[in-house]
């Protein structure tokens, strides 16, 4: 068994969990309430940078072939990603200020400190083991809900989904996967576990912030 299979398999719990978390079944039925979809799209552009800062932190520290993959995903993040991004908030109506004006949920910003964290203090591939469960767990929802979109009639959840059923998608998951996979021969897998669990909890949790349209509470 790979080193990602062991790891997938560590969090199958809390992945379940996520599977079956209100906002993303309410998301692939088509019948979220959009406020709580625009919650959740604001507060992921935060998110989306601290992953191209994590992907740098590793970068800066690995040898070539690790770098050159951590440079590699974050090119795909800072292009693709994040035109994806800009016209989805286009068809929302959420202006690019708004969103950059709006302060990081306490879950959002947890999740984002760990990340940061875990790329500047631990090795570069313990970083990239902390990203997978993110890239790998929309996957995973994807292909676990796609029945649903049949009968979605939110063109607008359809076409996020979809996104992460493609072919490109799924290839950028395959490959990151078999460098870790590659790449993991000296690591202590019980720490890599730690870690993997850790993010998918916070995978988890995320969903759970967006469902709730969690605030700070107190100003």
């Amino acid at each position: 068994m790979s080193l990602t299979e062991v790891l997938r398999r560590s969090v199958g719990h809390i992945w379940e969990k996520i599977f079956n978390h209100p906002f993303v079944v309410e998301l692939y039925l088509g019948t979220l309430p959009l406020e709580k979809f625009k919650y959740y799209v604001i507060q992921d552009y935060n998110y989306l940078i601290t992953m191209y800062r994590c992907f740098s932190l590793i970068a800066s520290k690995a040898d070539y072939e690790l770098a050159r993959k951590a440079l590699e995903l974050a090119y795909i993040e800072a292009t693709t990603e994040m035109a994806n991004y800009e016209r989805l908030l286009n068809k929302l109506g959420i202006s690019f200020d708004e969103v950059i004006n709006t302060e990081p949920a306490p879950t959002n910003m947890a999740y984002m400190n760990f990340l940061i964290s875990t790329c500047a203090l631990r090795t570069p591939l313990e970083g990239l083991i902390a990203l997978l469960p993110c890239f790998w767990s929309y996957a995973e929802i994807a292909e676990r809900h796609k029945g649903k979109l049949i009968s979605n009639k939110n063109e607008l959840y359809v076409e996020w989904a979809k996104v992460y059923l493609s072919e490109d998608y799924l290839k950028l998951i395959k490959d990151l996967r078999d460098f870790i996979d590659k790449s993991a021969k000296s690591l202590d897998v019980e720490s890599a576990k730690k870690l993997f669990r850790i993010a998918s909890r916070y995978e988890y949790l995320f969903w759970d912030m967006a469902y709730r349209m969690e605030s700070w509470y107190i100003d």
